[in-house]
Protein backbone atom coordinates (compact mmCIF):
# COMPACT_ATOMS: atom_id res chain seq x y z
CA UNK A 1 0.00 0.00 0.00
CA UNK A 2 2.67 2.52 1.02
CA UNK A 3 5.35 1.39 -1.42
CA UNK A 4 3.36 0.23 -4.47
CA UNK A 5 3.37 3.63 -6.21
CA UNK A 6 7.06 4.37 -5.64
CA UNK A 7 9.01 4.71 -8.88
CA UNK A 8 12.72 3.99 -9.47
CA UNK A 9 15.17 6.68 -8.44
CA UNK A 10 17.09 8.99 -10.72
CA UNK A 11 19.74 6.93 -12.59
CA UNK A 12 23.31 7.20 -11.32
CA UNK A 13 25.65 6.21 -14.13
CA UNK A 14 28.66 5.98 -11.82
CA UNK A 15 26.81 3.54 -9.57
CA UNK A 16 25.81 1.38 -12.54
CA UNK A 17 29.28 1.49 -14.07
CA UNK A 18 30.96 0.44 -10.82
CA UNK A 19 28.66 -2.58 -10.48
CA UNK A 20 29.42 -3.60 -14.05
CA UNK A 21 33.15 -3.05 -13.61
CA UNK A 22 33.24 -5.03 -10.36
CA UNK A 23 31.61 -7.99 -12.09
CA UNK A 24 33.71 -7.83 -15.23
CA UNK A 25 36.30 -10.60 -14.80
CA UNK A 26 38.31 -9.73 -17.89
CA UNK A 27 42.04 -9.37 -17.03
CA UNK A 28 42.34 -6.53 -19.53
CA UNK A 29 39.54 -4.37 -18.17
CA UNK A 30 40.30 -0.76 -17.23
CA UNK A 31 38.13 0.72 -14.47
CA UNK A 32 38.29 4.50 -14.84
CA UNK A 33 35.16 5.19 -12.82
CA UNK A 34 35.93 5.72 -9.13
CA UNK A 35 38.42 8.44 -8.29
CA UNK A 36 41.00 6.46 -6.36
CA UNK A 37 44.77 6.06 -6.76
CA UNK A 38 46.01 2.83 -8.37
CA UNK A 39 49.47 1.28 -8.25
CA UNK A 40 51.74 0.17 -11.14
CA UNK A 41 49.80 -3.07 -11.49
CA UNK A 42 46.57 -1.15 -11.97
CA UNK A 43 45.25 -2.40 -8.61
CA UNK A 44 43.90 -0.40 -5.71
CA UNK A 45 46.70 0.93 -3.52
CA UNK A 46 45.58 -0.34 -0.11
CA UNK A 47 47.03 1.49 2.88
CA UNK A 48 47.07 -1.30 5.50
CA UNK A 49 43.40 -1.92 6.36
CA UNK A 50 41.98 0.79 4.09
CA UNK A 51 39.96 -0.62 1.21
CA UNK A 52 38.27 0.62 -1.94
CA UNK A 53 34.88 2.30 -2.10
CA UNK A 54 31.82 0.30 -1.23
CA UNK A 55 28.66 0.45 -3.29
CA UNK A 56 26.53 3.47 -2.47
CA UNK A 57 24.00 1.28 -0.64
CA UNK A 58 26.54 -0.78 1.30
CA UNK A 59 28.43 -4.05 1.28
CA UNK A 60 26.12 -6.80 -0.04
CA UNK A 61 27.52 -9.52 2.23
CA UNK A 62 27.09 -7.28 5.27
CA UNK A 63 23.50 -6.46 4.29
CA UNK A 64 22.67 -10.14 3.90
CA UNK A 65 24.02 -10.91 7.37
CA UNK A 66 22.36 -7.86 8.93
CA UNK A 67 19.02 -8.95 7.46
CA UNK A 68 19.54 -12.39 8.99
CA UNK A 69 20.07 -10.85 12.44
CA UNK A 70 16.77 -8.96 12.21
CA UNK A 71 14.54 -11.44 10.40
CA UNK A 72 16.25 -14.75 11.26
CA UNK A 73 18.64 -16.86 9.26
CA UNK A 74 15.78 -18.27 7.21
CA UNK A 75 14.62 -14.74 6.46
CA UNK A 76 10.97 -13.86 6.23
CA UNK A 77 10.51 -16.91 4.02
CA UNK A 78 10.59 -18.98 7.21
CA UNK A 79 7.61 -16.94 8.34
CA UNK A 80 5.64 -17.78 5.18
CA UNK A 81 6.70 -14.66 3.30
CA UNK A 82 8.95 -15.54 0.39
CA UNK A 83 11.46 -12.74 0.53
CA UNK A 84 14.91 -13.92 1.51
CA UNK A 85 16.89 -15.64 -1.24
CA UNK A 86 20.42 -16.16 0.02
CA UNK A 87 22.01 -17.24 -3.26
CA UNK A 88 25.39 -16.14 -4.62
CA UNK A 89 25.74 -12.88 -2.66
CA UNK A 90 29.13 -13.95 -1.38
CA UNK A 91 30.26 -15.11 -4.80
CA UNK A 92 29.58 -11.83 -6.53
CA UNK A 93 29.68 -8.11 -5.89
CA UNK A 94 26.48 -7.71 -7.87
CA UNK A 95 23.68 -6.75 -5.51
CA UNK A 96 21.03 -9.49 -5.62
CA UNK A 97 18.52 -8.25 -3.09
CA UNK A 98 16.04 -10.41 -1.19
CA UNK A 99 12.86 -10.29 -3.20
CA UNK A 100 10.66 -8.36 -0.77
CA UNK A 101 13.15 -6.51 1.43
CA UNK A 102 15.05 -3.39 0.40
CA UNK A 103 18.13 -3.12 2.66
CA UNK A 104 20.76 -0.38 2.68
CA UNK A 105 23.67 0.44 4.95
CA UNK A 106 23.30 3.56 7.11
CA UNK A 107 25.32 5.73 9.46
CA UNK A 108 24.38 3.61 12.50
CA UNK A 109 20.84 3.56 13.90
CA UNK A 110 20.53 7.33 13.96
CA UNK A 111 21.32 7.44 10.26
CA UNK A 112 18.76 4.70 9.64
CA UNK A 113 16.07 6.73 11.43
CA UNK A 114 17.03 9.83 9.44
CA UNK A 115 17.01 7.96 6.13
CA UNK A 116 13.65 6.37 6.95
CA UNK A 117 12.16 9.77 7.78
CA UNK A 118 13.64 11.33 4.63
CA UNK A 119 12.32 8.46 2.52
CA UNK A 120 8.82 8.81 4.02
CA UNK A 121 8.78 12.57 3.46
CA UNK A 122 10.07 12.49 -0.13
CA UNK A 123 8.61 9.24 -1.45
CA UNK A 124 5.35 8.66 0.46
CA UNK A 125 4.03 12.02 1.67
CA UNK A 126 5.41 15.08 3.49
CA UNK A 127 1.98 15.47 5.12
CA UNK A 128 1.75 12.01 6.68
CA UNK A 129 1.28 12.00 10.47
CA UNK A 130 3.99 10.28 12.54
CA UNK A 131 2.99 9.03 16.00
CA UNK A 132 5.57 8.63 18.77
CA UNK A 133 4.96 7.36 22.30
CA UNK A 134 6.48 9.54 25.04
CA UNK A 135 8.76 9.75 26.86
CA UNK A 136 11.10 8.55 24.15
CA UNK A 137 14.53 8.90 22.59
CA UNK A 138 15.32 12.57 22.08
CA UNK A 139 16.34 12.32 18.41
CA UNK A 140 13.01 11.21 16.91
CA UNK A 141 11.27 14.59 16.84
CA UNK A 142 14.33 16.54 15.58
CA UNK A 143 14.84 13.92 12.85
CA UNK A 144 11.21 14.25 11.79
CA UNK A 145 11.29 18.05 12.00
CA UNK A 146 14.41 18.07 9.83
CA UNK A 147 12.52 16.53 6.90
CA UNK A 148 9.24 18.39 7.51
CA UNK A 149 7.18 15.59 9.04
CA UNK A 150 4.60 16.26 11.74
CA UNK A 151 5.07 14.48 15.08
CA UNK A 152 2.06 13.52 17.19
CA UNK A 153 2.72 12.27 20.72
CA UNK A 154 0.80 9.77 22.84
CA UNK A 155 1.60 8.24 26.21
CA UNK A 156 3.89 5.21 26.09
CA UNK A 157 4.58 5.04 29.81
CA UNK A 158 2.17 5.28 32.74
CA UNK A 159 4.04 6.86 35.68
CA UNK A 160 1.37 5.83 38.20
CA UNK A 161 1.77 2.12 37.39
CA UNK A 162 5.42 2.49 36.35
CA UNK A 163 4.79 0.37 33.29
CA UNK A 164 4.13 0.48 29.55
CA UNK A 165 0.75 2.08 28.77
CA UNK A 166 -0.87 -0.39 26.41
CA UNK A 167 -4.30 1.22 26.57
CA UNK A 168 -2.97 4.62 25.48
CA UNK A 169 -1.03 3.00 22.65
CA UNK A 170 -4.06 1.12 21.35
CA UNK A 171 -6.26 4.23 21.50
CA UNK A 172 -3.64 6.20 19.53
CA UNK A 173 -3.49 3.52 16.84
CA UNK A 174 -7.27 3.15 16.60
CA UNK A 175 -7.92 6.91 16.44
CA UNK A 176 -5.07 7.84 14.09
CA UNK A 177 -5.94 8.81 10.49
CA UNK A 178 -5.69 5.83 8.16
CA UNK A 179 -2.24 5.47 6.69
CA UNK A 180 -0.30 7.04 9.56
CA UNK A 181 3.24 6.12 10.65
CA UNK A 182 3.98 4.73 14.12
CA UNK A 183 7.51 4.65 15.53
CA UNK A 184 8.18 1.78 17.93
CA UNK A 185 11.30 0.71 19.77
CA UNK A 186 11.46 -3.05 19.32
CA UNK A 187 13.14 -3.72 22.67
CA UNK A 188 14.88 -2.06 25.64
CA UNK A 189 12.75 1.08 25.39
CA UNK A 190 14.78 4.26 25.77
CA UNK A 191 14.39 5.85 28.30
CA UNK A 192 11.75 3.89 30.24
CA UNK A 193 12.82 0.26 29.73
CA UNK A 194 9.10 -0.60 29.47
CA UNK A 195 8.31 -2.86 26.48
CA UNK A 196 5.08 -4.49 25.31
CA UNK A 197 4.68 -8.22 25.92
CA UNK A 198 4.39 -10.59 22.93
CA UNK A 199 0.62 -10.66 23.48
CA UNK A 200 0.47 -6.87 23.47
CA UNK A 201 2.64 -6.72 20.35
CA UNK A 202 0.15 -9.03 18.68
CA UNK A 203 -2.70 -6.64 19.48
CA UNK A 204 -0.63 -3.67 18.28
CA UNK A 205 0.20 -5.31 14.96
CA UNK A 206 -3.41 -6.30 14.37
CA UNK A 207 -4.56 -2.72 15.07
CA UNK A 208 -1.89 -1.37 12.71
CA UNK A 209 -3.16 -3.69 10.01
CA UNK A 210 -6.79 -2.66 10.55
CA UNK A 211 -5.83 1.04 10.41
CA UNK A 212 -3.59 0.58 7.34
CA UNK A 213 -0.72 2.16 9.27
CA UNK A 214 3.00 1.92 8.58
CA UNK A 215 5.19 0.79 11.50
CA UNK A 216 8.76 2.00 11.82
CA UNK A 217 10.77 -0.17 14.22
CA UNK A 218 13.94 1.11 15.86
CA UNK A 219 16.15 -1.74 17.10
CA UNK A 220 19.14 -0.08 18.75
CA UNK A 221 19.64 -2.69 21.49
CA UNK A 222 18.87 -6.02 19.83
CA UNK A 223 20.33 -8.87 21.89
CA UNK A 224 20.59 -6.86 25.10
CA UNK A 225 16.96 -7.25 26.18
CA UNK A 226 15.66 -10.82 26.12
CA UNK A 227 17.83 -12.20 23.29
CA UNK A 228 18.55 -11.68 19.60
CA UNK A 229 15.43 -13.48 18.38
CA UNK A 230 13.18 -12.34 21.21
CA UNK A 231 14.11 -8.67 20.75
CA UNK A 232 13.19 -8.82 17.04
CA UNK A 233 9.78 -10.32 17.82
CA UNK A 234 7.66 -7.32 16.81
CA UNK A 235 9.45 -6.70 13.50
CA UNK A 236 9.18 -10.38 12.59
CA UNK A 237 5.53 -10.50 13.62
CA UNK A 238 4.71 -7.64 11.24
CA UNK A 239 6.44 -9.50 8.42
CA UNK A 240 4.59 -12.73 9.20
CA UNK A 241 1.26 -10.93 9.09
CA UNK A 242 2.05 -9.26 5.78
CA UNK A 243 2.49 -5.65 6.91
CA UNK A 244 4.81 -3.29 5.13
CA UNK A 245 7.32 -1.84 7.56
CA UNK A 246 10.61 -0.04 8.03
CA UNK A 247 13.20 -1.47 10.42
CA UNK A 248 16.15 0.60 11.67
CA UNK A 249 19.09 -1.47 12.88
CA UNK A 250 22.21 -0.47 14.82
CA UNK A 251 25.36 -2.43 15.63
CA UNK A 252 26.72 0.25 17.97
CA UNK A 253 25.62 -1.49 21.18
CA UNK A 254 25.54 -5.21 20.39
CA UNK A 255 28.89 -5.09 18.51
CA UNK A 256 30.38 -2.21 20.55
CA UNK A 257 31.15 -0.36 17.31
CA UNK A 258 29.98 3.10 18.35
CA UNK A 259 32.77 4.88 16.49
CA UNK A 260 32.25 3.03 13.20
CA UNK A 261 28.60 4.16 12.91
CA UNK A 262 27.38 0.95 11.31
CA UNK A 263 23.66 0.41 10.80
CA UNK A 264 21.03 -0.71 8.32
CA UNK A 265 17.60 0.30 7.11
CA UNK A 266 15.37 -2.57 5.99
CA UNK A 267 12.10 -1.85 4.15
CA UNK A 268 9.69 -4.79 4.01
CA UNK A 269 7.51 -4.51 0.89
CA UNK A 270 4.67 -6.55 -0.56
CA UNK A 271 6.51 -7.67 -3.68
CA UNK A 272 9.85 -7.63 -5.44
CA UNK A 273 8.98 -4.79 -7.84
CA UNK A 274 8.15 -2.42 -4.98
CA UNK A 275 11.29 -3.50 -3.10
CA UNK A 276 13.48 -2.79 -6.14
CA UNK A 277 12.01 0.69 -6.55
CA UNK A 278 12.29 1.46 -2.84
CA UNK A 279 15.92 0.35 -2.89
CA UNK A 280 16.63 2.57 -5.89
CA UNK A 281 15.08 5.59 -4.22
CA UNK A 282 17.16 5.03 -1.10
CA UNK A 283 20.23 4.66 -3.30
CA UNK A 284 19.51 8.16 -4.60
CA UNK A 285 19.06 9.62 -1.12
CA UNK A 286 22.30 8.08 0.12
CA UNK A 287 24.20 9.24 -2.96
CA UNK A 288 22.97 12.81 -2.57
CA UNK A 289 23.77 13.00 1.15
CA UNK A 290 26.94 10.96 1.81
CA UNK A 291 27.91 9.60 -1.65
CA UNK A 292 29.20 6.24 -0.40
CA UNK A 293 28.77 4.11 2.72
CA UNK A 294 31.66 3.55 5.17
CA UNK A 295 33.52 0.27 4.70
CA UNK A 296 35.37 -0.73 7.83
CA UNK A 297 32.59 -1.39 10.37
CA UNK A 298 30.43 -3.34 7.95
CA UNK A 299 33.35 -5.56 6.98
CA UNK A 300 34.09 -6.34 10.62
CA UNK A 301 30.49 -7.38 11.16
CA UNK A 302 30.38 -9.41 7.96
CA UNK A 303 33.65 -11.14 8.91
CA UNK A 304 32.24 -12.18 12.29
CA UNK A 305 28.77 -13.20 11.14
CA UNK A 306 30.04 -15.26 8.20
CA UNK A 307 32.35 -17.29 10.44
CA UNK A 308 30.50 -19.89 12.53
CA UNK A 309 33.03 -19.84 15.38
CA UNK A 310 33.26 -16.07 15.59
CA UNK A 311 29.50 -15.77 15.38
CA UNK A 312 29.13 -18.23 18.26
CA UNK A 313 31.68 -16.21 20.24
CA UNK A 314 29.76 -13.00 19.54
CA UNK A 315 26.47 -14.52 20.68
CA UNK A 316 28.11 -15.85 23.85
CA UNK A 317 29.65 -12.46 24.68
CA UNK A 318 26.36 -10.73 23.94
CA UNK A 319 24.56 -13.13 26.28
CA UNK A 320 27.11 -12.43 29.01
CA UNK A 321 26.58 -8.67 28.55
CA UNK A 322 22.81 -9.11 28.69
CA UNK A 323 22.95 -11.23 31.84
CA UNK A 324 25.29 -8.78 33.58
CA UNK A 325 22.98 -5.87 32.77
CA UNK A 326 20.03 -7.78 34.22
CA UNK A 327 22.05 -8.57 37.35
CA UNK A 328 23.09 -4.96 37.81
CA UNK A 329 19.49 -3.78 37.48
CA UNK A 330 18.43 -6.26 40.13
CA UNK A 331 21.23 -5.13 42.45
CA UNK A 332 20.23 -1.49 41.95
CA UNK A 333 16.61 -2.36 42.71
CA UNK A 334 17.62 -4.17 45.88
CA UNK A 335 19.82 -1.24 46.95
CA UNK A 336 17.10 1.36 46.37
CA UNK A 337 14.07 -0.52 47.69
CA UNK A 338 15.52 -2.51 50.57
CA UNK A 339 18.90 -1.33 51.82
CA UNK A 340 18.57 2.43 51.38
CA UNK A 341 14.86 2.40 52.22
CA UNK A 342 15.54 0.41 55.41
CA UNK A 343 18.32 2.80 56.43
CA UNK A 344 16.06 5.79 55.82
CA UNK A 345 13.33 4.30 58.03
CA UNK A 346 15.88 3.66 60.79
CA UNK A 347 16.78 7.35 60.86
Amino acid sequence: MFFESIQPGVPDHMYDLKKKADNDLSPSKADLGIGIYRNEQGAYQELQCVKEYELTTGNPGYLEEASGVIFGQGGISSAKVNCHRRTSLRASNLTKWPSQIASVQTISGTGAVHLAALFISRCISPHIKVFVGVPTWGNYKPALDLVGLQTIEYRHYNPSTRSYDHNSTMIAIEEAPAGSVFIFQGCCHNPTGADPTPEQWSEIVEALKVGSHLPLFDLAYQGLGQGLDEDAYAARLCARRGLESLVCQSFSKNFALYGERCGTLHVVCNDSRAAANVHDQMRCLIRWEISSTPAYGSRLIKFVLQDDHLKADWKAELSAMRERLASLRLQLFEQLTKILHKNADAR
